[in-house]
């Protein structure tokens, strides 16, 4: 926790954002998936492409033999090889 804090303080006001604030939080593991956070819904899919829909915009994960390996509530697990992750505003 102290670690996260410190992430914070160098980012903005040093408070942690409340509910959908936070905006999407993600974490790749090389050639092997990727977690995310804070999703509103799946706007479509494809072993080269993922579109996550956001509160605001989109988040398009590209990348080799992805899956949808879980989807509960916010929290979405992809499996394969991601190359890329970039947000669109909009959508």
């Amino acid at each position: 926790m102290r670690l996260w804090q410190e992430i914070l303080s160098q980012l903005g006001d040093g408070q942690p954002p409340a509910g959908d604030a936070a905006g999407v939080i993600y974490t790749v593991w090389e050639g092997k998936g990727g977690y995310f956070q804070n999703v509103k819904s799946l706007t479509a899919f494809s072993p080269t492409e993922i579109l996550l829909r956001l509160r605001r915009g989109e988040l398009c994960v590209s990348g080799e033999g992805l899956t949808v390996a879980k989807y509960c509530e916010s929290d979405v697990f992809i499996r394969g090889k991601i190359v890329g992750v970039q947000r669109k505003e909009g959508g």
